[in-house]
């Protein structure tokens, strides 16, 4: 009863981390397109980048005295930009209760019985005495089982691995 829920939190972890896996791998990478604009297959998948272009005047003035604008570029792989689904099983906690509920009862009974006949006349007499001794024990045993299983269970976003931080930092670079 309480390995179950134990099991089932260390599956619910591995099921996360393979989601954050398989995230990565639909979202941020992407098979390049052919001439046709369709997904080209027999390339390897490359790292999705999204492009921003904006205008930039950073207060120069050229030989004129025009202000000279620049056009700025800059690329961002899209993992950066997206929360990555990482979730953590921060704590779980596992009550398990048990009501046991036993009633035995036991009785005895006795019975003695004794029956006496006399007959007589002239002559002989006749004595027939019989008894009997009878007992009757009963035991009985009721046991009622009542069991609780409460399962809390945490989760948490987890941080980005750092080895994942590093490699974004470099491809954001």
């Amino acid at each position: 009863m309480i390995g179950g829920p134990l099991q089932a939190a260390v599956d619910a972890q591995v099921a996360s981390s393979l989601a954050t896996v398989d995230f990565i791998s639909k979202v941020g990478f992407a098979y390049p397109l052919d001439d046709d604009g369709e997904p080209d297959t027999s390339k390897p998948r490359e790292l999705v980048m999204v492009d921003f272009t904006h205008t930039r005047d950073d207060g120069e003035l050229d030989d004129e005295g025009n202000p000279v604008v620049q056009n700025v570029t800059v690329k961002v792989p899209l993992l950066a930009m997206l929360p990555i689904p990482s979730l953590r099983i921060e704590h779980v906690v596992i009550d398990f209760n048990v009501k046991l509920n036993s009633v035995q009862s036991a009785s005895t009974s006795d019975a003695l019985g004794v029956n006496a006949e006399v007959k007589g006349g002239w002559g002989p007499v006749n004595l027939k005495v019989s008894a009997s001794y009878q007992r009757k024990t009963a035991t009985n045993v009721e046991v009622k089982k009542e069991y609780a299983l409460n399962v809390n269970v945490k989760a948490v976003q987890d941080e980005i691995p750092a080895g994942l931080e590093k490699i974004l930092n470099i491809l954001a670079a």
